[in-house]
This record gives structure tokens, sequence and C-alpha cells, in this order.
């Protein structure tokens, strides 16, 4: 598959709101950078796991990315939301037509790069207050508004990165990933 993904890493960030689209879209068949932005590769989560990147924020092109995921956590989302690299990146991909998404904490950066003016999302309990310029706030696990994909938090990171997959390659890959992974039971187990 010729679509690119990136996922941005800094100090601070959730490790399962980062590697669990890692993990679902790579399972999926895309091809997925994990991107540190600060001049470490190694970059340390907020609870301590620290993750080998693939590459650097300045070794990368907007050109090349279909999708920028942002993850939550502290300090990690205000940690990206604060590098004018990162918001020129969330700009660029949008603006040449592809898809921007992030969850938990991490939609205050798509606000910094004011890709929420006017759009639904969704984020973590409370974050919603720092979102000036969102347009519908929503407490949906998932938000999809034209090319910009919000979720709730680590609990819904599975759900969010089934999303991603079905705004890239179609909901046949998300069922086919989803079921991979076990998701379709467990919630049959819980239907009960």
């Amino acid at each position: 598959m010729d679509k690119r993904v990136c996922v941005l890493l800094a100090p601070g960030y959730e490790e399962v709101e980062a590697l669990t689209p890692v993990d679902y879209l790579r399972r999926a068949g895309l091809v997925v950078d994990v991107v540190s932005t600060t001049e470490d590769i190694a970059v340390e989560s907020s609870h301590k796991v620290i993750v080998q990147a693939d590459t650097f924020l300045d070794d990368i092109q907007a050109k090349d990315y279909a999708l920028v995921v942002i993850p939550g956590g502290l300090p990690g989302a205000p940690n990206l939301a604060a590098n004018p690299k990162v918001i020129d990146l969330l700009q660029a991909v949008y603006a040449q037509g592809d898809y921007v998404a992030a969850l938990c904490a991490g939609p205050i950066v798509l606000e910094k790069a004011g890709l929420l003016k006017g759009r639904a999302c969704t984020c973590f309990p409370g974050v919603e207050d720092k979102l000036e310029s969102k347009g519908t706030f929503k407490t949906d696990t998932v938000v999809r508004d034209d090319r910009v994909i919000t979720s709730r938090g680590a609990g819904a990171a599975g759900y969010f990165s089934l999303a991603l997959i079905e705004a890239l390659v179609g909901p046949e890959k998300a069922a086919e990933v989803k079921k991979a992974v076990v998701m379709d039971i467990v919630e049959d187990n819980l239907r009960g």
C-alpha cells in the first residue's frame, strides 16, 4: 500500500494511545513511521515506557503522509502543541487533502493548528474546556468530521485505530483487523 502514516511522539505521550494505532495500522498493511519530535530517537512516555522511534520530525515531509496521529498524555500533548514544526506538519497534511487524528488530550494540538474550528470533535473529559474553537463537542467514542478524527482516551484506542483504518483503506479492512484482535468476540461477550 502506498498510504503512509506518521505517529508523533513527544516526551510524556500516553503509550497505549501511541502504540495501539501503530499496531492496528500495521496489521492493516499500512506503513507507519513512529516519529520523535525531540533530538533523541528514544522517547519516554508519561508512564516511563521508552519507545525507540523510527525517525525524526526534522527528517520527514508532509507530502509523504496520508495521516498524522497525535496521541494524548501529559505532558506529551502540550509538548506537541508547543512545537511549531508539529503544527506546520498538521496544517500541511490537512491542506494537501489528507487526514489528521488525535485522542485524549491530543485534540489540543489540532486546536493549536486551527483544525478544529467549526468541526465536531471529542476528547478526554475536561479537555473540551481548552478547545476554544471547537465546533460541536460530542461524547462519542470516536468522532470523524471530514478529514479530522478525534477520540476520548486510552480506553478508546482500539476503536480510534479501527476508525483510522476505515478512513484510509475502508470498512472491510477495519473489520478484518477487529476480528484479528478478537475485539468482535470481546464485544459479543460484553453484550452477554
